[in-house]
């Protein structure tokens, strides 16, 4: 008996069908190539973030490609500003597609058939696979199909606007992803790994993004491995070679005792400097010292950077309040900061001076012409004839 029932039912499917005529088929088909592009857009383009897609069009954009999808992002940014919007009238636009083409397949085929059908149909081409294309293809798929957003959101206002209004009410506004910083770390791991980046590159920017949280102690040099020099000490042959051999561009001065910092000399005024002829003290040279000044250990190496940047010095101590029962708190320089040591954090290792290296000898054929400078005996045995009456 439950066969024939369904042979029966099989039979008038079949001859259901064959009765259709050809514009109900196009009807249909119509239709679930609109529902599939509601179905995508839903999830392609709504699920862009709005932030991700202004910095698209804003650029900088380095290949044709990047210029391209900028093009189609500003096509598409206008619609998915207004989410809550455009997420009514896609829906509405969906469900009457739907129920559409339900209404179509039901008069078509009847019963269980006609209702598997249906399903199967709106299922697969209209939900599945279009959701599948349009969530890796969202910015083209959206830009290609704005013009029927529009014509869905003008259709549909009357319906869509009260509620994205009362969304829009209730919600507030669309923010956009929010990146904290150690979303930002592992992202820029991400990109190295698919080689969006290079890896120094990414060592350079997780460096940077800790500069606001670790503190200048952790980074400076110690007062006792700092070279300096005694306010009273004489500019002689042996000091000026002793600077020089150094490498150092900035020397701090201090007055009877490393605590009391009075001054930073600098190198390139010792250049003309003659020790056999000029002999004087660092003190005699006061007028061409610098002002030292003080950081605090509590401060961080990005706001030691910022002071840095405004190209008064490249170079400060750093300070530390000490309390002890016996005596009321002072301040004890602890240690020397400089712009260096910042972009060695940055960087993530030492940078090599001119001493150090690849290329050591020839830097120190340099080192011993600079020196001579100082030294009028080997002056002719290792400077030019040009440079030798540059110095004369």
């Amino acid at each position: 008996m439950e066969s024939s029932e369904s042979v029966e039912a099989e039979k008038s499917f079949t001859e259901g069908l064959s009765q259709v005529e050809w514009w109900r088929w196009l009807i249909i088909f119509f239709l679930v190539v609109l529902s599939g592009c509601y179905s995508g857009l839903n999830l392609g383009v709504l699920g862009l973030d709005v932030k991700d897609m202004e910095m698209m069009v804003k650029g900088p954009h380095e290949t044709e490609a990047e210029e391209k999808d900028a093009r189609l992002a500003s096509k598409l940014l206008p619609l998915r500003r207004r989410g809550n919007l455009l997420l009514c009238a896609i829906l509405l636009g969906n469900v009457m597609v739907n129920s559409l083409l339900s209404i179509l397949m039901s008069d078509i085929a009847g019963g269980a058939i006609g209702l598997l059908v249906s399903t199967a149909v709106i299922v697969i081409f209209g939900e599945i696979m279009p959701q599948a294309v349009f969530s890796r293809h969202g910015v083209k798929a959206g830009a290609i199909l704005s013009p029927l957003l529009y014509v869905t959101i003008c259709i549909t206002f009357i319906f869509s606007y009260p509620i994205a209004a009362i969304l829009d009410k209730v919600l507030g506004e669309e923010v956009g992803s929010v990146m904290t910083r150690n979303k930002m770390k592992h992202f820029f791991e991400m990109q190295e790994r698919n080689m969006m980046i290079e890896g120094g590159e990414g060592k350079i920017l997780r460096a940077t993004l800790e500069l606001s949280k670790r503190y200048i102690e952790e980074v400076m040099i110690p007062i006792e491995k700092v070279y300096m020099l005694e306010l009273n000490t004489l500019i002689d042959r042996e000091v000026t070679q002793e600077i020089y051999s150094k490498g150092f561009s900035r020397i701090p001065i201090y007055d009877g005792n490393r605590q009391n910092i009075c001054g930073v000399l600098m190198a390139k005024d010792l250049i003309l400097f003659n020790p056999d002829r000029d002999q004087m003290t660092i003190k005699q040279m006061s007028s061409s010292l610098r002002d030292s000044i003080n950081f605090d250990n509590t401060t961080t190496c990005l706001g030691v950077l910022s002071q840095f940047r405004q190209g008064t010095t490249h170079m400060a101590m750093v300070t530390k309040i000490e309390t002890d029962g016996e005596r009321d708190p002072y301040l004890r320089k602890i240690g020397l900061i400089t712009l260096e040591d910042i972009i060695e954090e940055v960087i993530g290792e030492e940078i090599e001076d001119e001493f150090e290296g690849d290329g050591k000898e020839e830097r120190r054929q340099q080192k011993e012409q600079l020196l001579a400078l100082f030294m009028n005996r080997k002056a002719h045995r290792v400077l030019h004839e040009n440079e030798l009456k540059a110095i004369q």
